[in-house]
């Protein structure tokens, strides 16, 4: 038997070891060597973030796939965006990620693609069988040691500019960004201070989850206390990140695709840019002040790269902190490369950044805000809320959970994909309507189930 649950929408995530085992990672590894097998493919990077079980989980899954004649190149502990570099470079264009991202140091799982294309967690599911699968040549493995350097290689070919004195923060959670993040940006010619950069995967300083302001709370410390001109954040895997400015404000991830919007529709007029439906509605306004084309897409990076792929756009981001960079990068999300891009942008600049935020537009909003639920009941919730909830003067966007957009604000609210909560966000002109859409939502969900322990503030 194994577990279901922990099959998602965006990849493979549970509990080690009563849900992520030996037993699990076999039928996984094979439903895994049949999509490769359905795709003509022989050969797959593997990669593991720091997390205590990754060593493991990364033999075994390696000694699996190697049993039924797939080739392994095993490029050890790493972030997520230097592992789809790592399948970028291969002819296979494929390879597995074995991380737990911003879960709690007890997950682990499988963040796979395959030709260049993610597979979801879902499609494996419907691939596990405990038929046995046509076994050609047992398959080698290879360990490549020089990936970070090859990484940090091609992004230096990307900087045009003189690095002027800029100095960075850097809080890598203790999570894998802590090798390349640093290297990488001293390697680009600014000064760095590292917080917590030693990979350890008990995660002693903070959660690895730049999405929530409380984890960033050491990195504004740091930023005044050093004078530094920003600070970034990344999660455990390395492919989102959390933005400070110099007076020790958090740029929310929408705000920061404002940013990035602004600086790439220079080069790329009357392209799409993609964002998920946790984003600010000001951010559309924006990317159409600049020529681009706002595109809203539901949440995950599965969607996100599935979107990119169809609209060739060249830029995605989501309000998590996931950015896709595909006018010069390779399209998947990448925490470290997005630091380079927005240093890149303030080297080119006269201004801190905090001038940079000061002058977005603005709205009355809420960061991400979370309700526990039981994890079976987080979908079905979800649709009954879509149903059955009224907003009189709204209109429902149903493309993830329900977003509805009111003339002066608007609400969301979704399942989370990689743990047992209710999503919910919320935005308006002022600080009163934003209270009165918030409490809409929280009636509503109270009249369709009162048994939900609402405790958001």
């Amino acid at each position: 038997m194994i577990d279901e649950s922990i099959f998602r929408e965006y990849d493979i995530r549970g509990i080690v070891p009563s849900q992520i085992n030996e037993h699990s990672i076999k039928l996984i590894s094979h439903a895994i060597a049949q999509k490769c097998n359905d795709e003509n493919i022989d050969e797959l990077a593997l990669g593991r973030d720091g997390r205590l079980s990754g060593e493991r989980i990364l033999n075994l899954l390696s000694k699996e796939l190697r049993s039924i004649g797939i080739d392994v190149v095993n490029v050890g502990i790493v972030t997520s965006p230097l592992l789809y570099f790592a399948a970028k470079k291969l002819p296979s264009k494929s390879g597995i990620m074995i991380t737990g991202s911003h879960n709690p140091k007890n997950y682990n799982g499988f963040k796979i693609v395959i030709n260049d294309v993610p597979i979801s967690g879902l499609e494996i599911l419907t691939l596990l069988s405990d038929k046995p699968i046509n076994k050609k040549n047992i398959g080698k493995e290879v360990h490549k040691k020089d990936l970070g350097d090859e990484y940090i290689k091609e992004v230096l070919l990307q900087s045009s500019k003189k690095a002027k004195k800029i100095k960075v923060v850097l809080d890598s959670g203790n999570g894998s960004a802590g090798e390349i993040a640093p290297k990488l940006i001293r390697s680009l010619g600014y000064e760095v201070i590292e917080l917590y950069c030693e990979i350890d995967g008990n995660f002693p300083n903070h959660h690895p989850d730049p999405g929530k302001v409380e984890n960033l709370k050491d990195l504004v410390q740091a930023v005044k206390e050093n004078s530094a001109d920003v600070g970034i954040a990344f999660d455990g895997d390395g492919d989102r990140l959390g933005v400070v400015t110099d007076k020790g404000e958090v740029i929310f991830p929408d705000q920061l695709m404002m940013i990035f919007a602004k600086d790439v529709l220079k080069n790329f007029p009357g392209k799409e840019i993609v964002f998920d439906v946790k984003c600010t509605n000001l951010l559309s306004n924006v990317i159409e002040e600049y020529g681009g084309i706002p595109l809203m897409s539901p949440t995950g990076h599965f969607h996100i790269k599935n979107t990119l792929k169809q609209t060739n756009a060249p830029l995605a981001g989501e309000m998590s902190g996931h950015i896709f960079f595909n006018d010069q990068w390779h399209g998947f999300d990448d925490g470290h490369y997005s630091a380079f891009r927005l240093l890149e942008i303030m080297n080119g600049l006269k201004i801190p950044l905090s001038t940079i935020l000061d002058q977005l537009p603005k709205a009355h909003s809420t960061p991400e805000l979370n309700i526990n639920v039981d994890e079976e009941k987080k979908f079905e919730i979800v649709k009954n809320f879509v149903d059955k909830a009224q907003f009189e003067g709204g209109t429902k966007v149903t493309i993830d959970g329900l977003r509805v957009d009111f003339d002066d604000g608007w609400g969301l609210m979704r399942a989370s994909n990689t743990t047992p909560k209710l999503v919910l966000r919320f935005e308006a002109k002022t600080s009163s309507r934003l209270k009165d859409i918030k409490n809409m939502f929280l009636d509503q969900l109270k009249l369709i189930d009162e048994t939900i322990q609402i405790d958001i503030s």
